[in-house]
This record gives structure tokens, C-alpha cells and sequence, in this order.
């Protein structure tokens, strides 16, 4: 019975100490900021955060992790995945400033600013073009 009981706690301490369960995001497996612009461009102004990621070619970059970044203090507010298509979409954001990063293994991660209104002149769609790290500019967004 004390072997059991010395069992049991030694299990529970050790999965305490491994951290959140799978399926749980921890401070750990959150994307982190990062800026790789070598300069800032002008925020690129939107009506809504929806877009494609796509490679130097025009193909779809799919399972792209594209991350959302309040402009001051860069608290990440969600992280989403891009679809088969390249496509991505966050909902429900509060007008404003952002950066929008997103990652695609071996390649240059990018960062684009992003100023959500609701202009005429606002575009609709955010391209992300990865590019890869070797290359004189890293990757980019435009807004079509």
C-alpha cells in the first residue's frame, strides 16, 4: 500500500511538472514576435484580417502559422492556421493597428503592419508572399 501511494505521487508530481495537457497551448508553445524587416513599411490599411499566404512562385502555403500582434507592446491576441488553399481569417477584431506575422518552416518569417478601418479605400485581402532567408529582403505582405 505505501508502495502504491509512493507510486501515485511520485506519477502526479512528474505530470505537474511536463507542464499543460495535450491539446492546451502554455507560455511555451505560443508564437513568439519577431521582425525580420530590415525597415518598417507603412501599415497596410484593411477592412477585415483575411488574406492568403503563398510562396516567391504564387503557390498556396498551406499549414502556415500566421499570428496576430497588437501594434503596441506586440501582446499576441490569436494565432491561426492557413488552410490548403494558403487562406487564413481572424474574426471579431477590434479596429485598429496590428502586425501580422507569419511562419513557414525554412523560410524568413514575415511581418507586416496592418491598420484595420472601415474606409472605402480599405482593401480586403492581405497577401503574405514567404520568401526564403538568403535572399536580400525577407518576406512580405500587400494588400489586393
Amino acid at each position: 500500500m505505501k508502495t502504491m501511494r509512493l507510486l501515485t505521487l511520485g506519477l502526479m508530481g512528474f505530470l505537474s511538472a511536463a507542464g499543460a495537457a495535450p491539446g492546451q497551448t502554455g507560455a511555451a508553445g505560443a508564437p513568439a514576435y519577431a521582425d525580420e524587416n530590415q525597415t518598417d513599411p507603412a501599415p497596410l490599411k484593411l477592412r477585415e484580417l483575411a488574406g492568403r499566404v503563398r510562396g516567391l512562385g504564387g503557390e498556396a502555403m498551406s499549414r502556415a502559422s500566421v499570428s496576430l500582434f497588437t501594434e503596441e507592446g506586440h501582446t499576441l491576441i490569436s494565432t491561426v492556421v492557413s488552410d490548403k488553399d494558403g487562406k487564413f481569417r481572424f474574426d471579431k477584431v477590434d479596429k485598429g493597428l496590428y502586425r501580422v506575422v507569419a511562419r513557414v518552416e525554412g523560410l524568413c518569417t514575415a511581418n507586416v503592419p496592418v491598420k484595420l478601418e472601415s474606409s472605402l479605400l480599405a482593401r480586403h485581402r492581405l497577401e503574405i508572399t514567404m520568401r526564403p532567408k538568403d535572399i536580400d529582403t525577407c518576406s512580405y505582405g500587400m494588400a489586393k
